[in-house]
């Protein structure tokens, strides 16, 4: 068992240079991380092999999945199959989200 709650906390971190990304959990078919975006970082638009789940821990911003763009908030969440093309998430104020990706079986 791998317990996260409040030390969550202590992965949100800032920076000026850009986008921070702090995995806390990768075994098996699960990786999951903390995204930390300062208002006006960009993550740029890139294709994952995985199905991915962002969940807005705090903040506002967008993200862009192939030609969709969707808000985002405190408590949204956004599921993103591997299927997509692409996306891209950009931050309009200071952005944290929790993001759980579904890793395909190796083969």
């Amino acid at each position: 068992m791998k317990v996260t709650g409040a030390h969550l906390n202590e992965l949100i971190k800032f920076t000026d240079e850009g986008p921070v990304k702090n995995v806390f959990y990768d075994r098996g078919p699960i990786k999951a991380q903390v995204m930390c975006l300062k208002a006006g970082q960009v993550i740029p638009p890139c294709k994952m092999g995985n199905d991915v789940l962002f969940f807005v821990i705090k903040g506002v911003g967008e993200i862009r999945v192939d030609d969709e763009c969707v808000g985002l908030q405190e408590t949204v969440s956004v599921i993103v199959p591997k299927e997509a093309g692409s996306r891209s998430i950009s931050a309009q104020t200071d952005l944290v989200i929790l993001a759980v990706q579904a890793k395909s079986a190796e083969k």
